[in-house]
């Protein structure tokens, strides 16, 4: 399953603007969603003894949702979803709360917003802790400069952390060669390692700043990404190293959409040193075991997406196919042979049944599978 979840990060590319997922037409006011389990379905769980919400999971608000829109239009099972959720005139969410199976609150959320529809204050709270964020703007300006964070878990006193967020933002320097059309982002860090002992390292701040390639980007003469290269420096404990950590091709069709990306192996590691007049020094090592995968995408006339195969070591990996009523999906083939590819695996019929509001927004889903409703997921909507 974790090839599988790795696959949905790498395969994600499903944010056209023409279909509507669990978005909300009009101004809602308030929202209460939830799933109900059919036919003695039940949540995906990972491991034994797992809660509903999964293992391991990140439990905040855009992450559910997240998890919960992915695979329910990507996959044959079903995530949980329950929360109560409230939107001011301007859809800025004031007020969420997410329940568990049993009624019990996960957390219960709130949000201020000023006059300029900026985010000010952000509270969290639960039976075990409490959270709250008061953000600080200078002028009219939309990003946050400072952050204070008030912490209290419970039966402990409370603490208090402020932070100038500009500190945490990384520095860049891009270099565009118009030959060639390449973009060379650098990284300006101070971090480096520091040897302790015989055989240990810790990282500490240097005294000075160093420039280390972090990114290599290739473009087509449209300025569409056809080739990108991913660096990493801190994987060595000298400091003069970058590691290829990720290579990356795109094709596109004549509409300009993603008809292809594929990870590039080739069964070595590859370092490469940069020396200060420009030469660089390359370094290659035998043991880069992981296999070659692509994905190809097709697009129907209107430009949705139709297909998308995921190919691993040659062979295909997934495969789904989508077909549509307006801007709704309402069929999908799903076959997944991720850890069966020597297997004649039939793949998966499903199909999606709405039913709408008079604002035109669905308010009932039910997931068909093979035939069998397994799950439907609920909104009640409140309109201003």
């Amino acid at each position: 399953m974790r090839a599988l979840l790795l696959f949905l990060i790498f395969s994600s590319i499903f944010s056209s603007s023409q279909v509507i997922k669990d978005s909300i037409l009009g101004k809602p006011k308030f929202v209460k969603e939830y799933v109900v389990f059919l036919n003695d379905s039940g949540p995906f769980t990972f491991m034994k003894g797992d809660g509903e919400y999964g293992h391991a999971v990140i439990m905040i608000p855009k992450n559910l949702r997240s998890r919960m829109r992915e695979t329910w239009f990507e996959t044959d099972f079903c995530r949980y979803i329950n929360n109560e959720t409230n939107y001011d005139k301007n859809r800025n969410i004031t007020k969420e709360t997410w329940y568990y199976k049993s009624g019990e609150i996960v957390d219960n959320y709130d949000y201020t917003f000023d006059s300029l529809t900026r985010l000010i204050e952000e509270k969290r709270k639960n039976k075990y802790s409490e959270i709250s964020y008061h953000y600080f703007y200078n002028g009219n300006n939309k990003t946050v400069k400072f952050k204070e964070a008030y912490y209290k878990i419970k039966d402990k006193p409370m603490e208090k952390y402020i932070s100038n967020l500009e500190n945490f933002k990384p520095l860049y320097i891009t270099k565009f060669d118009t030959l060639t059309r390449t973009d060379s982002i650098f990284t300006i860090t101070n971090d480096i390692w520091k040897k302790v002992g015989e055989r240990s390292y810790t990282e500490v701040k240097d005294s000075i700043y160093h420039k280390k390639l972090n990114r290599v980007k290739i473009y087509d003469n449209q300025y569409r990404v056809i080739e990108e290269k991913s660096f990493d420096h801190k994987l060595d404990y000298e400091n003069k190293k970058i590691f290829l950590s990720k290579h990356m091709k795109y094709e596109y069709d004549k509409s300009g959409n993603l008809i292809q990306k594929a990870e590039i192996k080739d069964g070595k590691y590859h370092y490469y040193t940069i020396l200060e007049n420009g030469k660089i020094i390359t370094e290659e090592k035998d043991g880069n075991y992981e296999k070659p995968m692509s994905i190809t995408y097709t697009y129907t006339k209107d430009q949705k997406l139709e297909r998308t195969t995921a190919h691993y070591n040659n062979n295909i990996w997934h495969d789904i196919r989508f077909e549509y009523k307006g801007n709704y999906i309402t069929n999908m083939t799903y076959l997944n042979k991720i850890g069966m590819e020597d297997k004649n695996i039939v793949p998966k019929l499903i199909t999606f049944k709405y039913k709408f509001d008079k604002q035109k927004n669905w308010i009932e889903m039910i997931k068909n599978v093979d035939g069998k409703d397994l799950y439907k997921w609920v909104r009640e909507i409140e309109y201003y």
